[in-house]
């Protein structure tokens, strides 16, 4: 109640103009937001600012006119805290400019949930329900916002169904984001879309799951009742019935719980676990998808469920049985428009930097390696487990110079030597029983000679199969994506591919032991062929490498365009003056 009350204080306090000519509502550190003083926004300039955010890109005029009254447009310094943890969680912020980086606060350390920039919103905890903010949102830099009160968004969200659906989207997501950490995403890599699928499959398994049990539980606990001979074991059969269907239910809860649609800024990535089974993630650029497609049928339309494709040069990223379909559709037009328009923009102003002398700093800010930025991914794994120090023991992952090399998986060297490595214990075993007087009716001579061609030839087999394991190594570097394969005494074979050239980079971890031990195939799919990383440890770690070398790579290479660029302009305007004194020199 008190936040309450001091929410609608706040709401009543008179806003006033400081010397710079910027309104704030001074209240401790509450409210450090201003807008510019004497600058009137006018209705039309927050509609035609509407029109460019989702989800009120998908209204037309008449009902967007309708809702303009309640926005209103601040600008905020760059370093202003709008919000912080415990605040009172009455706003709901849409960015139209500028970059605002959200903290999760936790009992530990605060976590980063991600820079947003412009066509993003925070502070989901207005339109969820929460009393206070369970986040801080901080300006990178100068920020214009859209802001409308929690209680208004809630009422367009009952006048409109679509912005009813982006809104359950958005409280979802953030839901999700703030429960869920994706390990794999960069630390400043904002998410825009968290989805599981329809919650109305969840409750169809449940109901002929959980029923079938019940039926038989039923069934097997009226027997025991009517039968005294055997009341006490078919007692007993129906609480073990039960309890397996207990567990079969939750499993079934958890494995649609595991099942992800995500899309950040600059990925989209479907995510998939079959707990005790299977593990995958597969995931593609915003800028290499090529269209979206939605598919419902009649039910699906009436409960509101569809199956959204994004196609990309490489294959399809299929996620059946999304809530809000056409809405999901939209964000991703929306997201696929936005990131090629930002990277036109960012290009010209990088440009605009170097033409101006700027081109050195530059690219001393941004020419760094992602790696660098975000945490190397694959220095992400917890030293002293058994795992990693099998890892270790292994080389299952090296560094050297600017390259990572991975090896398959210790398990597959086991499995490969596990045959002949048998065969020579068990030749051991005959040498010693021998020695003690087992076996005697075997010539000693003959079992010396037979144990020593035996041993001979096993080991040889043992180090052959030692070798093959040991020749098969994966190489990423800068620019390319190598897979050596190589046979001790035949084949070698070394494939190789661009990492500038990257569209989809996928993982599975298939099997009991491969997500026991944790291990998979990573496939890099390129042009019409595919990359695979088989039997590698960690592949969610290898394919955020892969990923962040990806990006380093793009940027690298815009880099060296505009370098080139301005290279070029500074050498036409050497040859103008070159000119312009020639000239100079005949008139003169």
């Amino acid at each position: 109640m008190f936040h309450i009350l001091y929410s609608i204080f706040l709401s009543t306090l008179p806003i006033l103009p400081d010397g710079n000519g910027v309104c704030r509502c001074m209240i401790g550190d509450l409210a450090q937001f201003g807008y510019t003083y004497g600058m009137i926004v006018q209705p039309t300039d927050r509609m035609d600012a509407l029109k460019s955010l989702f989800p009120f890109s998908m209204l037309d005029d008449e009902d967007l006119q309708s809702i303009v009254p309640f926005f209103e447009q601040l600008i905020l310094p760059a370093g202003a805290t709008v919000f912080s943890d415990g605040y009172p969680a009455s706003d709901l912020y849409f960015i139209l400019s500028g970059k605002v980086r959200i903290f999760l606060h936790q009992a530990e350390t605060d976590r980063v949930l991600g820079v947003l920039s412009t066509g993003d919103h925070f502070g989901e905890e207005a339109i969820t329900g929460n009393q206070t903010y369970k986040t801080r949102a901080i300006c990178l830099s100068g920020v214009t916002v859209l802001r409308i009160r929690a209680s208004k968004a809630r009422a367009i969200a009952n006048a409109f169904p679509v912005i009813h659906g982006a809104f359950t989207l958005f409280q979802k997501t953030y839901q999700l984001i703030c429960t869920q950490n994706l390990t794999w995403r960069a630390a400043d890599e904002g998410v825009e879309l968290f989805s599981r699928r329809h919650p109305f499959f969840l409750f169809l398994r449940l109901f002929f799951v959980g029923g079938a049990f019940l039926v038989v539980f039923s069934f097997i606990l009226f027997s025991a009742l009517v039968s005294i001979a055997y009341f006490v074991p078919l007692l007993v059969l129906s609480i073990l019935e039960l309890c397996v269907g207990v567990v079969i239910c939750a499993w079934t809860g958890m494995e649609w719980g595991n099942d992800f649609f995500i899309l950040t800024r600059e990925r989209v990535c479907v995510q998939k676990k079959l707990i005790g089974f299977y593990e995958s993630r597969h995931e593609s650029p915003v800028n290499a998808v090529l269209s979206i497609g939605v598919d419902t049928s009649i039910i699906g339309r009436l409960l509101g469920y569809g199956t959204v494709t994004v196609r990309t040069y490489t294959g399809d990223l299929r996620f059946k049985r999304l809530p809000y379909p056409y809405v999901i559709y939209e964000m991703l037009e929306i997201r696929r428009e936005a990131a090629t328009l930002e990277a036109t923009q960012s290009e010209k102003r990088e440009i605009r930097e170097a033409l101006t002398g700027k081109v050195d700093r530059a690219l001393k800010g941004k020419s760094m390696p992602l790696s660098a930025k975000s945490g190397n991914p694959g220095q992400t794994e917890q030293a002293g487990t058994f795992f990693n120090l099998m890892a270790k023991l292994f080389s299952l992952r090296t560094e050297t110079d600017n390259s990572v090399i991975y090896r398959t998986h210790w398990w597959i060297l086991f499995k490969k030597t596990a045959l002949p490595g048998f065969f020579i214990l068990a030749i051991v075993v005959a040498v010693l029983a021998r020695l003690m007087g087992f076996l005697s009716f075997i010539p000693e001579v003959g079992v010396y000679v037979a144990a020593l061609i035996l041993a001979v030839s096993c080991w040889g087999w043992w180090i052959y199969q030692y070798q093959d394991w040991q020749n098969d190594v994966y190489i990423i570097n800068n620019d390319q994506l190598i897979d050596v394969c190589k046979k001790p005494l035949g084949l070698d074979e070394r494939r190789s591919a661009p990492v500038k050239n990257i569209q989809t980079v996928e993982f599975e971890r298939k099997g009991f032991f491969n997500l026991v031990l944790n291990f998979g195939t990573v496939t890099i799919k390129i042009g019409n062929e595919a990359l695979t990383f088989n039997n590698v440890y960690q592949p969610s770690e290898v394919q955020a490498e892969i990923y962040a070398r990806y990006r380093t790579t793009l940027e690298t290479a815009k880099k060296n365009e505009q370098q080139k660029f301005v290279e070029w302009i500074k050498t036409y305007e050497e040859i103008k003056k070159e000119n312009q004194r020639a000239n100079d020199d005949e008139n003169g």
